[in-house]
């Protein structure tokens, strides 16, 4: 193997003086050496019988290497590609030097495989700078022209690995399958060779008859993967099969003719072409040796070397950065940013360490290990310090996760808090910070968690674990600030871009780390020594195999140990296996193929068996394959198994629920086939009781969950036909969905949180599955009930979009007045109350009222006086939602009428104690509040509280809405004032810790808090926290969300009471210009203007018109009430203006419009603004 030089017999080349040009010859993997060029009819190599060499002065030289070294199964995993290509260069140097012929041209012709370790050859050649190393690059700097003949650029097709070898090799070997279309290893080699392509002439060839191998006619390289969209490059196809597109016979072969053409133009400009590239590459070499200098003068880092084993890791020292730069057979590469080493740390206090529990028997990478330590360097508190960001990038299954749950563990001491978000989506990833915010007191709102660790004064580690998506914005979920450390794990390596510190790149393990970790795993009970001298040499062809990965290599262990397999058999069993993955479309690379065959073996086992048992284990895998991987709660098999069983239309009937008479039934076979998949190593079963959740109100969470491996996961969905996906993915949702119980009972909150990224991971299959979801009335049923958890979340944006098919679906489906419909467009009604759309809430209240009074439930239902009035409890709930929309539309003499009329019929259908019916008086009670009927309002509200406290307790959310409403009117009345700020501060404590400090009901106590304080004349404590939330208000709800105006509305006032005026303006000019002019809170903002015009610019005709501008919009659109204070409160601006110019006719007609204009009992009502009595003049 090496350089064989046709010229060597031929006397008259004997003089090497002659040669004009290498011509050099790289076989492919499926022909070696000779034979691939050679024509087995005519026995013709065409190079040496057809084409004129002597003509051209060039030397032939064939360069043979082992291929069947490479494809052997146990043979060379895939960084034989470089090995292969270092020794292609050093046989070319050594030949060329021999020939003292260093500078003469060369041009490369390559078949299929040796177009790649050309390809990698050049890369590895300009990569050599260093004066020693200095000849290697002559390569590079000679090749004047490469010819490509079906290449694989991107990649060989499945049919062709499986059958281009199969008559030397059944199975295809994993170095084979490292070649499949769209792999990491042939994307690297493209990396590398793109940024020095343009320095050759390029020409892609591709086959065009398809070959025949047995029954099956294939091309071995097709057109895409044989001459990619490349630019500035020739490309022709050949009318020959893929062998036979090198093999020509005669002048006249297919193809020959356009091969000598290229090879004439190519020789004829190779003399000029090589020099000048000799003069350029030397002068660009010259000048970045003399800034390598120019970096070592004082001031500047010197190289540091790193010893990592095999391979050497050199830290280039430049101005602003520097990278490692490391061998192809390093098995990882790494990156750092240049930044000074800091100090050890010393131990601090963990407190919070919410990760996963190491393997038991992860080894190896210590030397990343030490080397991340430096990199994380110091976690000492300094202020406005950035967090430091380390990436992780490489092959599923390479052990990514395992060593930051390594890290973590060993470097706990170091780190207040150690915290693990998932983010295999976006929406997992919000979920995980939203559980970070249910921990630290925040609520699950978006941005919480990161807003908490950047305000930490604590140290702190977070890991950001599977970060696939190449579209997901991660800086969104890196904290801004903080005294933390961020370790990101991907398979993406684009993600590199957010590291601040450096980064790994996880291949496989350390070939000799990787054996013995097999063997330690599959024979636990023997010496190491001993199973190594035994069973060494076969558990290395295992391992190169499985690409040296941590993963596969741990469940081969497995099923070796539990099914006591000799290694040589497992083996057979394997490459078997992995073949017959190959044909289906779920391996798209290598590593899946690899840890697929490895969990598919012992699946197959289960499938196989005919216990009950097994056949539950293999639903479960189904059914897993739908949610999310981690922590799938138990509980949800039991809790759904009734409702299940009457659900209809499902394809799918798991038996262990369909079968089971009992909920404990269900849970002792559900715990039974967990346990044969956990003895199978296919899943995790553990019992915790996440520390995220101890925060929410209700009953404990479920003591079991299961979890399983991302890859190991994915696998289980892709194993299925998409047919039986779809049907699995149904029977999921089903479950879920009746897990969740209709009542939504203050019990099952915590588990209902826990459910939202299973229920995410759902949602999400049923949107690629289906186009127009929903498309039955069951679909309806799952996004429905969906809704209702992300609403009761506080999602209500992602519960509107889903409430939003639901209603279009069942409108269309059912019609309007069907019950199912008015249930979706109630629960649509009420996020669009939280969301502060009032206008659309009402007018979808109005619809269902017009279509509950023309269709009754039944036909004595139309047996009322009035009959425009009916009573019947669905028009009664609308006619109580519309009441409280109503209210919150500043609407108040309608709100007061719908809410009577709910309140009498619903106490006459579930008397005064049902909760339906408490929920109307509470609405009417804070109507008439704030109608300043004061007694009847204060009494109904007082005995909803009670019975609110009696039967659902203190926290619950609806006594909770009571008791800051009893305490806000308690403030209104002013003689107690202290009862009144206790209540709140009350409320506002429990909405903390029941919804969470960032919640818009948490947000809406700080407010009327605020309120309170002002009252009490604590105007600079009102200040105080409502500057706290502003900020909050912008990351979770918004510039222009209503809640925004509150906040920013209540703040001016109090900076107005405290005589802070110039940021009152500020906010007042903000107000005005973003509050849109037909949302109620528009009349708020211009009053707001007009008080500030008035009272600190002194400009009383603004005032006045800015007022006028608030009355004519009130009487003509009817925004508004007239009655509402807001109004009044527009009145006695234009009245103290009256009286202060004198204008007594104006004042006179102002009293009769409103009459309550001056009284100070209007000025003690609920809605009552609380500022100062206003004065004319200028207070500065």
């Amino acid at each position: 193997m090496g350089i064989i030089d046709f010229n060597e017999s031929e006397e008259e080349a004997s003089s090497t003086r002659d040669i004009a040009v290498d011509l050099v010859f790289v076989h492919g993997l499926h022909e070696s050496g000779r034979d691939a060029w050679l024509d087995p009819t005519s026995g013709i190599m065409w190079m040496r019988d057809l084409f004129p060499y002597d003509k051209y002065k060039a030397r032939l030289l064939l360069y043979e290497y082992d291929a069947d070294r490479l494809i052997a199964p146990g043979g060379s995993d895939v960084n034989g590609v470089f090995e292969e290509a270092v020794s292609l260069v050093n046989h070319l140097v050594a030949n060329r030097e021999l020939q003292q012929a260093e500078r003469r041209p060369i041009i490369f012709i390559c078949h299929e495989f040796g177009g790649l370790l050309v390809k990698r050859a050049l890369a590895y050649s300009h990569s050599r700078k260093d004066f020693r190393v200095e000849h290697i690059r002559s390569i590079f700097r000679s090749t004047i022209a490469i010819l490509f003949m079906a290449t694989p650029h991107q990649g060989f097709r499945k049919d062709a690995i499986l059958y281009a070898g199969r008559s030397r090799h059944p199975e295809p070997s994993n170095f084979m399958i490292s070649l499949l279309e769209g792999s990491e290893a042939l994307q690297e080699i493209t990396d590398q060779f793109a940024p020095i392509m343009k320095h050759f002439f390029v020409y892609n060839f591709w086959e065009q008859l398809r070959t025949t191998i047995g029954r099956h006619k294939i091309y071995i390289v097709d057109r895409a993967s044989a001459s990619p969209s490349w630019n500035e490059v020739d490309q022709c196809g050949i009318s020959a099969t893929h062998s036979g597109m090198v093999k020509f016979s005669s002048h006249v072969s297919p193809g020959y003719k356009l091969v000598l053409a290229a090879l004439d133009k190519y020789i004829r400009s190779s003399s000029t072409l090589a020099t000048k590239r000799w003069e350029n590459d030397y002068e660009i070499i010259r000048r970045e040796r003399r800034h390598e200098v120019e970096n070592l003068l004082p001031g500047t880092i010197p190289d540091a070397r790193f010893s990592m084993g095999s391979e050497s890791t050199v830290l280039e020292a430049t101005s602003s950065t520097s990278s490692v730069i490391s061998p192809e057979r390093s098995r990882e590469s790494v990156t750092f940013v240049s930044e000074t080493l800091e100090s050890p740390v010393s131990p601090c206090t963990n407190v919070h360490y919410l990760v996963n529990r190491r393997s038991e028997y992860y080894v190896g990478r210590l030397k990343q290990m030490e080397l991340l330590r430096q990199r994380f360097g110091d976690t000492s508190l300094r202020k406005g310090r950035k967090p430091k960001v380390f990436v992780i990038y490489g092959l599923p299954g390479s052990g990514k996760t395992q060593f930051c749950l390594r890290y973590s563990e060993d470097n706990r001491h170091r780190y207040w808090g150690v915290f693990w978000i998932d983010c295999s989506t976006g929406s997992n990833a919000e979920d995980g910070f939203g559980s970070l915010g249910i921990l630290a007191g925040k609520g699950a709102q978006p941005g919480a968690g990161q807003a908490w660790l950047s305000h930490l004064s604590d140290s702190w580690l977070l890991i950001l674990d599977n970060a696939n998506d190449p579209e997901m914005d991660l800086s969104r979920f890196i904290p801004t600030f903080g005294h933390g450390h961020v370790l990101i794990t991907t398979r993406n390596p684009g993600a590199q871009l957010y590291n601040t510190v450096g980064s790994f790149q996880f291949r496989g393990m350390d070939p000799e780390e990787a054996i013995m970790l097999l063997l330690r795993l599959a024979y636990p009970e023997k010496e190491l020594d001993q199973i190594t001298q035994l069973y060494r040499q076969d558990a290395g062809v295992i391992a190169s195999e499985l690409g040296y990965l941590a993963l596969a290599l741990k469940q081969a262990a497995h099923t070796i140990r539990t099914r006591f397999l000799p290694l040589g058999r497992y083996l057979k069993s394997l490459l078997g296996c992995r073949q017959a993955l190959l044909s289906r479309p779920l391996v798209k690379s290598a590593s899946d193929a690899n840890i697929y065959a490895t969990w598919e073996l012992p699946f197959t086992d289960i499938l196989n068996g005919n216990t009950r048992e097994y056949r539950d284990a293999v639903d479960l895998v189904h059914i897993f394959a739908s949610m999310h991987f981690v922590s799938i709660p138990s509980i949800i098999f039991p809790l759904c198994s009734d409702a299940l069983k009457s659900c209809k239309g499902l394809s799918v009937h798991p038996s262990l629920i369909f079968d089971s008479s009992s909920m404990q039934i269900v849970e002792d076979r559900l715990m039974t086939a967990a346990r044969v998949l956990y003895d199978h190593s296919i899943i995790s079963m553990s019992e915790i009781e996440l520390q995220s959740e101890k925060t929410v109100v209700g009953k404990h969470l479920p003591k079991h969950y299961f979890t399983l491996h991302p890859a190991i996961h994915q696998w289980s969905r892709e194993r299925l036909q998409t047919d039986d996906q779809a049907k699995w993915l149904d029977c999921t949702a089903a479950i879920l969905e009746h897990s969740i119980s209709t009542n939504m009972e203050t019990s099952g909150r915590a588990l209902r949180r826990l459910l939202l990224p299973h229920i995410e991971s759902c949602l999400s299959l049923l949107q690629d599955t289906y186009s127009n979801l929903p498309e039955t009335l069951q679909q309806a049923s799952y996004l429905d009930r969906f809704a209702i958890v992300y609403a009761e979340a506080g999602l209500w944006k992602r519960a509107r979009s889903l409430q939003l098919k639901v209603v279009s679906f069942r409108s269309a489906k059912l019609g309007a007045a069907h019950p199912l419909t008015l249930d979706a467009k109630r629960s649509l009604a009420s996020s669009l109350w939280n969301l502060f759309d009032v206008k659309g809430c009402l007018d979808l209240q109005h619809q269902m009222l017009m279509t509950q009074l023309w269709s009754r439930p039944s036909l004595s239902d139309w047996f009322v006086w009035p009959p425009w009035k009916p009573v019947h409890v669905q028009y009664c709930l609308t006619l109580n939602d519309l009441a409280q929309s109503l209210w919150l539309a500043g609407i108040r003499d309608l709100s007061k009428r719908a809410g009577e009329r709910a309140v009498d019929a619903l106490i006459r259908k579930y008397g005064p104690d049902d909760p339906l019916t408490l929920n109307a008086m509470f609405n009417l009670a804070r109507t008439y509040l704030h109608l300043d009927k004061h007694l009847k309002g204060e009494a109904l509200l007082r005995e909803v509280l009670e019975k609110r406290v009696h039967f659902f307790g203190n926290d619950h959310p609806d006594t909770l809405m009571a008791r800051n409403e009893l305490g806000m009117y308690m403030c209104t009345q002013k003689n107690e004032l202290p009862k009144a700020e206790s209540l709140v501060r009350d409320v506002l404590r429990a909405r903390k810790r029941v919804l969470g400090e960032e919640h818009a009901y948490t947000l809406w106590s700080v407010n009327d808090l605020s309120k309170v304080y002002m009252e009490l004349g604590r105007n600079n404590d009102a200040v105080a926290i409502l500057e706290e939330i502003v900020p909050i208000v912008t990351r979770t709800l918004g510039d222009d969300h209503v809640g925004m105006f509150m906040t920013k509305g209540n703040l001016s006032r109090a900076y107005v009471r405290s005589d802070q005026w110039e940021r009152a303006g500020e906010l007042i000019k903000w107000l005005r210009e973003r509050v849109p002019p037909d949302h109620t809170d528009w009349v708020h903002a211009e009053w707001g203007y007009a008080y500030y015009v008035l009272h600190y610019e002194d400009d009383a005709d603004t005032a006045e018109k800015c007022c006028k501008t608030i009355m004519s919009k009130v009487f003509e659109t009817k925004l508004i009430s007239p009655s509402n204070s807001r109004v009044i409160a527009t009145a006695e601006i234009l009245l103290r203006i009256y009286e202060h110019q004198g204008r007594n006719s104006e004042i006179e007609e102002l009293r009769e419009r409103f009459p309550d204009v001056g009284n100070n009992e209007a000025r003690a009502t609920i809605d009552n603004l609380p500022l100062p009595r206003w004065k004319l003049g200028n207070p500065r």
